[in-house]
């Protein structure tokens, strides 16, 4: 795991911010042993800690392709992702309270996307009287769209959504040189 000191944060991310011995930005690729076959994909993650800010919806979603960038995702598959943390993030920010951690975990061809907030009411679609939803309620359908599996968990202290996608089969992938890999 590597822990990036919060000058690194700060220039990557503008406005994240670092809690008193909890790194808010961890990424992790695990050595490669002798029963980890590093062109196979090796489990990684990265975390990610803001403001529930509406500016920084905005800093998740270049983080989050910054990160599948590194991971060689492909762009298709990069790009739901990006939307997904998008609505995400952007119901945290009207629902949440005061900070939002954006975590991604790539295991094989599953990703996992999780926003935890700290939002003490557990989110719902706002309807018009005709069953339509209104213009701002749409975000956990089109995350449900474009994942294979979701979740909310409301906790007394907060809520995390996830989202589990099924990526392009690594036999789609372009080769990656040993010299290129994260």
């Amino acid at each position: 795991m590597t822990k990036h000191s919060p000058s690194a944060i700060a220039a990557a991310v503008p406005r994240a911010r670092v809690r008193s011995g909890v790194p808010d930005l961890l990424t992790q690729a695990p050595s490669p042993s002798a029963t980890t076959d590093p062109a196979a994909g090796c489990p990684r993650q990265a975390l990610l800690t803001l403001a529930a800010e509406e500016d920084q919806v905005r800093t998740a979603r270049e983080f989050t392709a910054a990160v599948l960038g590194r991971w060689h995702m492909p762009a298709d598959d990069r790009d739901s992702v990006v939307l997904i943390v998008s609505e995400l993030a952007t119901n945290a920010v009207l629902h949440g309270g005061s900070e939002m951690t954006v975590r991604l975990a790539l295991g094989g061809d599953i990703l996992h996307v999780a926003v935890t907030d700290c939002g003490a009411t557990p989110a719902r679609r706002p309807e018009r009287p005709g069953g339509d939803p209104v213009e701002h309620g749409r975000g956990l359908g089109i995350v449900e769209c474009l994942a294979h599996w979701t979740d909310v968990r409301q906790e007394a202290d907060g809520r995390q959504v996830h989202a589990h996608l099924l990526l392009t089969p690594p036999h789609d992938l372009p080769a990656v040189p040993a010299d290129h890999r994260p």
